[in-house]
């Protein structure tokens, strides 16, 4: 195992190092790289619920610089053949222990995966569910696309055509890494009125897919933005039909996927994968976009923007209207499992140069709060008061910022932006320097702090983890600038998973030089583009006692206490399964 860990001398040291959280400590690292020049892209992580960690991605291989994929500098896969000047984008799911050891993988060696499109989550079985987007290789048409499994077994997808053109793949992965079952969701070629130049005979990519998520009984709800009918399967061998709304700019659009436009969709599937339930809005914009999905509590949380046309939108019962001016309105709703909506909000953004700066969101909830944090050159503005806003100070140079709201209605509570604080060290770059805010992480046992992962374009700051105050959002500048990974180029962080028992964050760096962990004795540098799968202990506060730590009595006339999977106390547990606790009895119940 080439791995390369953290050495005893920086260990001892870490604590005591200046700018450092103490009690964080980088564990491990290794690289996920193909050896194609742009190719490699590290999409979710997901903790399993009995074990190893997910991490889904997609790894390029072509015929010039080689087709097998390595993960930890060993052999993992044999990706597609591809004679193109690109490469083609292989299916990936790797799982490691807690270690980085690998355990198994799966992936295709047919098929090209669209990068940073989809998702991962962790089923209550120890399983994953896996979200994903793919056309044919180029040149393999004839041919199907199959997705190989850890146990060796071909799922193959009865798949021919003489055209290219992406449809969406839902699979359910067991904890052994077989293939438990495959659903494709088919998006019509058919154009429309407006299709014209290269796109007026057929439409190949009319869908994004960002996110996906699962409740309590591993339902699964998928983040789309879509621009043509939907078709999903559905248990009894028929199939729902969905339409996108008759917007003008729908029914204008040429055709190309580059455009700005269609509509916002929580497709809800079943646990095996079959058509459940749909969240759409009522009404016309220039486009409505889902790109974040987190399941907490019995509730759907949602995130994604909206551009308007001057017209009123209905999500359930509840209005609002995206400015028409071309800016991105920050969107935020919340809704039951049955996909009805307790509340929406749709923020007043800007545009600026002409561009709409306004991505790579995140979100998160813990108790009563929903974080939203991201990267923008922009303001937002609450709808309701305007004297509540965050606004970005370098023009058109992207910042990162922080929104922190109420998770019961959607009200502002505060925000912050990543210039407000004097993050300088070790250069001026930390406070100047395109910067984004991915993930908010906080502990709900402890809510007194929360660390936010995000990186520099810059290989002095590079990946980082900043603390906060949870309450007045204000940085610590004298221990809360945490650089975990630097060099790498110029190297950017893309996805990361909070395990709050053992108080760990595991996450992935994009980069095309060796990469330099913090307090690492040892560098890795990739082929070419390569991603860096690492885990760092996070700092003591970061860890949650569990269920196995909560105090209970053993009359068995003990009061009857409930709590969330998460070992967390639920007062009114519905709809989900719960742990049911009296005193020294406890056992696993659906409600």
């Amino acid at each position: 195992m080439k791995k390369f860990l953290l050495s005893f001398c920086a260990a001892a040291t870490l604590v005591a190092s200046a700018g450092t959280t103490p009690g964080l400590e980088y564990s491990w690292g290794s690289l996920i790289d193909g050896p194609t020049s742009a190719g490699d892209q590290s999409t979710d992580i997901a903790i399993g619920k009995k074990g190893g960690i997910y991490w889904f991605g997609t790894y390029g291989s072509n015929d010039a610089n080689g087709l097998d994929i390595n993960y930890d500098g060993e052999f993992l896969f044999t990706g597609a053949s591809y004679s193109g000047t690109s490469q083609n984008a292989n299916f990936t799911l790797l799982k490691t222990d807690a270690d980085g050891l690998k355990q198994w993988a799966v992936y295709s060696n047919s098929g090209d995966f669209a990068s940073s499109q989809g998702g991962c989550a962790a089923t209550s079985d120890g399983g994953v569910v896996i979200v994903s987007k793919v056309r044919h290789t180029d040149g393999f048409t004839d041919r199907n696309i199959a997705l190989i499994d850890a146990t060796g077994k071909q799922t193959a997808v009865e798949w021919t055509c003489e055209r290219r053109y992406y449809r969406m793949m839902a699979t359910k992965v067991s904890a052994e890494g077989a293939v438990v079952w495959n659903r494709m969701i088919d998006f019509s070629t058919e154009p429309g009125p407006g299709a014209s130049g290269n796109y007026a005979s057929f439409w190949a990519d009319v869908f994004n897919v960002k996110k996906i998520t699962v409740d309590d009984n591993d339902n699964i709800y998928i983040a789309l933005n879509f621009r043509n009918p939907v078709s999903v399967p559905k248990a009894d061998g028929s199939y729902e039909t969905i339409v996108p709304s008759e917007s003008s700019a729908l029914t204008n659009w040429t055709g190309d996927p580059q455009s700005t436009l269609g509509d916002f969709l929580i497709l809800g599937l079943d646990n095996s994968g079959y058509y459940r339930n749909k969240l759409s809005f009522e009404g016309t914009a220039n486009c409505t976009y889902c790109d974040n999905l987190e399941f907490a509590d019995g509730k759907i949380y949602a995130q994604g923007y909206a551009m308007g046309d001057g017209s009123t939108l209905k999500a359930g019962s509840h209005s609002f209207t995206p400015t028409s001016d071309g800016a991105y309105n920050p969107l935020l709703l919340r809704a039951s499992t049955d996909l009805s909506v307790d509340w929406v909000k749709c923020f007043i953004g800007e545009k600026v140069g002409g561009k709409h700066g306004f991505q790579n969101t995140g979100i998160t909830v813990t108790g009563n709060t929903l974080w939203l944090c991201g990267q923008y050159n922009l303001k937002i503005t609450d709808p309701t008061d305007p004297s509540k806003s965050v606004t970005a100070t370098q023009g058109t140079l992207r910042e990162g910022f922080i929104l922190k709201l109420d998770a019961t209605d959607g009200s502002w509570i505060a925000a912050r932006n990543s210039r407000d604080d004097d993050w300088n060290e070790p250069t001026a770059m930390a406070k100047t320097g395109l910067t984004g805010y991915f993930k908010v992480l906080q502990n709900a046992e402890k809510p007194e702090h929360i660390y936010v992962f995000g990186y520099v374009m810059n290989a002095a700051v590079g990946v980082f983890l900043r603390q906060y105050d949870a309450t007045t959002l204000e940085g610590n500048l004298d221990e809360g600038q945490n650089n975990m990974v630097t060099q790498g180029g110029a190297p950017s962080c893309q996805s990361i998973a909070y395990d709050p028992e053992s108080a760990s964050a595991y996450f992935t760096v994009r980069g095309n030089k060796a990469f330099k962990p913090m307090n690492a004795d040892e560098t890795a540098a990739p082929t070419s583009w390569g991603i860096l799968a690492t885990r760092f202990k996070l700092p003591a506060e970061m860890k949650t006692t569990g269920i196995d730590a909560i105090t209970g009595i053993a009359d068995e006339d003990a009061p009857v206490e409930y709590y969330n999977l998460q070992g967390m106390r639920v007062e009114n547990p519905a709809n989900g399964i719960f742990i049911r606790r009296q005193g020294s009895k406890v056992s696993k119940i659906a409600l």
